[in-house]
């Protein structure tokens, strides 16, 4: 070549493509962390300090713990109470395709129903029970209800919707639900499942939540300036801390 010298084009393409791809190995390697906990996938002993969960407070809310003691007596001679199951634990797709499987799967496994009553040799599920509240008169809790009343219909397990109430009939609740399990009606009508009437009150009906919608339950304060002082308090407390006075 003239005056000897070295003609570098053959190389510089190769080397720009060593550079790219070692850079884009490095953008990687500091991304995969992130990857992974979007993914779920990552592992406790990557994360540094103490793993950060505490124990919820509110694992039922007060409406769905006075639930379960009444529904405890009104069951207790023929299941057992399983709280807050999740779908995915319940159910499973059958569709043919794997993929299909998956995105059938994914559609169940973040919802769960409020109690699922089981048979108390084999734990086999007999029926659900889902507490409705105001917040279900919401269009998206509709609409995921409607979804949820599907999915337990296509897998032939009966689910029971039951209203907030101030007060149940053990033996009434129990007949209801024991007759939705052996495949009989599905109780949903309030009149079915009300026991005797509230205390009466300054109101003549608890008035809904000023937050969630939720029919409030009379409270007492029981400290400060209005302590003994009655007032209307949200069920959900103290996930959702609405009060109203008494009027």
């Amino acid at each position: 070549m003239p005056g000897g010298d070295v003609d570098l084009t053959p190389y510089i393409q190769p080397l720009i493509t060593i550079v790219l791809v070692f850079a884009a190995l490095k953008l990687l390697e500091a991304l995969l962390p992130a990857i992974r906990d979007a993914l779920g996938s990552g592992s406790p002993r990557a994360m540094t300090g103490p793993l950060p969960y505490r124990l919820r407070d509110d694992f039922l809310s007060p409406a769905e713990h006075s639930f379960f003691l009444v529904l405890r007596q009104a069951v207790a001679d023929w299941a057992i109470i399983c709280p807050k199951v999740s779908l995915g634990d319940l159910f499973y797709a059958q569709t043919g395709s794997r993929r299909q499987n998956a995105s059938a799967r994914s559609r169940i496994d973040r919802k769960h129903v409020d109690f699922v009553l089981c048979h108390p040799e084999t734990l086999r599920p007999l029926v659900a029970v889902e507490l409705d509240d105001g917040s279900h008169q919401r269009p998206d809790r509709q609409r995921r209800d409607r979804f949820v009343a599907n999915v337990f219909s296509a897998a032939g397990l009966p689910l029971a919707r039951l209203p907030v109430r101030y007060a149940y009939s053990p033996r009434e609740l129990g007949e209801s639900l024991r007759q939705a399990a052996t495949g009989g009606d599905i109780p949903t009508a309030p009149e079915e499942l009300s026991g005797p009437p509230p205390p009466a009150t300054n109101c003549s009906e608890a008035p809904p939540c000023p937050k969630c919608g939720r029919p409030m339950v009379q409270r007492t304060a029981k400290r400060g300036g209005r302590s003994g002082t009655p007032f209307w308090g949200c069920p959900d407390y103290p996930h959702c801390r609405g009060v109203r006075g008494m009027e």
